[in-house]
């Protein structure tokens, strides 16, 4: 038994060297989670990334790959200087290459068993995910790999994607809430490009080229601009030999190092009201500027948030839904863009004044005293929970880094806010609130119903 033993480790070393020798890849890091899980860290000669963290307990896994490139990077790019791209090609990951032609992907994937495949685009990244058995992995990676070297780009592809978007554009224009974010980020931002819709504009999304599209998913679709993300059931030296096998050969692009443009400072209050045909009561939007995600005093300001808005013994909820002048509060820290955002639906027949009024309130409150023990500890506790419950999840926990990763460069920074609250106490959360809770850092929007086919 002991000889077996002996074996067994020997064979193993041997796969894992002969791994190491002919992929081009070393092993960057490697770090304890709190809950005794390991990540481990690697990067390829091309400039690929590689997340992984192992777990067997059932053979399962997700398949997450996230690019660097979102709207911002587009308007700031000098030969696009538009938004809408990134997200247009999003829908264009999925029409297909010369292996896999349109609809193929989708077709395959479905039968791999795939579940939570889809893709998303914001500000600063694009993500593509499928959650597949284990014993699944080298088809799952020879397809993503494939439509991120191999996309077929042609003018009647983009035409005909190009009108299926222009379609969901004006869906997002009928809805209420969308224009008030929409008119929030105009209202916050002045000369960061976040003011500007990662959705685009009509006329930037019929306007975008085949060379603007070439150009594009040649640039940022690059393996130095990407990392793949993998939870659950497989082994290091099976993971990074598939990687090896569909990713290592892909060339790395010059990536454009395109500086965000400094906002300058906000020193009044600032505020839009409009009307739109489908909304059936007031929503109400409001902002302050905040620091961005790597800066430690984002840490009390998120558990203020969990203060206000997390469970049934919030103070929104306790004062605004409970009361009956909303049907729903809430409030939450947005990460690139940076804002401390609290939203508001209100019941019919009360206004976004009356919330405004309560919310100044509470704001008051927080200024004036420290939170009770009890509601500090209500606070973390909702916090603690929200996190602790997720992360068991293989989805969850890839999206946690994967996010964290986009927004800071560092994707345990989400496990370090966390950590960092349990070094706070009330009298923290009071000076923060003071710092950034102010009338000329904070901006409005209100949407109201207007008569049916009217937007103002």
């Amino acid at each position: 038994m002991k000889c077996q033993t002996i074996l067994k480790k020997l064979f193993t070393l041997l796969v894992v060297s002969s791994v190491g020798w002919s992929a081009n890849f070393e092993k960057v890091a490697e770090k304890k989670l709190f809950n005794g899980e390991t990540v481990k860290e690697f990067k390829f000669q091309n400039g690929l990334k590689v997340l992984l963290v192992s777990r067997h307990q059932a053979p399962v896994l997700t398949y997450q790959v996230w690019f660097d490139v979102g709207s911002l990077n587009e308007k700031m790019d000098q030969k696009l200087n538009r938004t809408g791209l990134a997200h247009l090609f999003e829908h264009m990951m999925f029409r297909g290459t010369k292996k896999y032609p349109d609809g193929k992907f989708d077709e395959l994937t479905s039968r791999l068993g795939s579940d939570k495949q889809n893709a998303t685009t914001y500000y600063y990244r694009t993500n593509y995910f499928e959650s597949v058995p284990s014993y699944q992995l080298e088809k799952i990676m020879e397809l993503e790999s494939d439509r991120m070297a191999n996309l077929i780009l042609d003018g009647e592809l983009l035409e005909k994607e190009k009108g299926a978007v222009v379609g969901e554009f004006r869906r997002a224009m009928d809805n209420p809430s969308r224009l008030a974010w929409d008119e929030l980020m105009r209202l916050v931002f002045t000369e960061s490009p976040f003011r500007f819709t990662v959705l685009g504009t009509e006329e930037e999304i019929k306007g975008f080229s085949l060379e603007d599209a070439q150009y594009f998913y040649k640039t940022f679709y690059a393996p130095n601009n990407c990392t793949i993300i993998v939870v659950g059931d497989v082994k290091d030296e099976n993971l990074l030999s598939l990687v090896d096998k569909y990713y290592g050969s892909m060339k790395p692009q010059e990536i454009p190092k395109l500086p965000l443009k400094d906002e300058p400072l906000q020193t009044k209050e600032r505020k839009w009201e409009g009307k739109h045909p489908q909304a059936t009561s007031e929503i109400l939007l409001m902002a302050y500027r905040i620091p961005p995600v790597t800066d430690p005093e984002i840490i009390p300001l998120s558990l203020i948030s969990s203060h206000l808005s997390n469970g049934m013994e919030s103070r929104l909820r306790k004062s605004l839904v409970d009361t009956g002048i909303a049907v729903g509060a809430s409030a939450g820290i947005s990460n690139r863009p940076d804002i401390f955002e609290i939203s508001v639906s209100l019941s019919e027949k009360h206004s976004a004044e009356e919330a405004i009024r309560i919310i100044d309130r509470e704001v008051a409150l927080l200024h004036q005293s420290k939170i009770s023990k009890t509601d500090f500890e209500r606070a973390l506790n909702q916090e603690l929970l929200s996190v602790y419950g997720s992360i068991g999840n293989n989805n969850a926990l890839a999206n946690l880094f994967g996010e964290y990763l986009m927004v800071s460069g560092n994707y345990l920074r989400g496990l370090e806010v966390l950590e960092g609250y349990k070094k706070l106490d009330s009298g923290d959360l009071q000076k923060i609130s003071k710092k950034y809770f102010k009338k000329e850092n904070r901006s409005i929007v209100i949407v109201r119903p207007s008569r049916k086919g009217k937007v103002s």
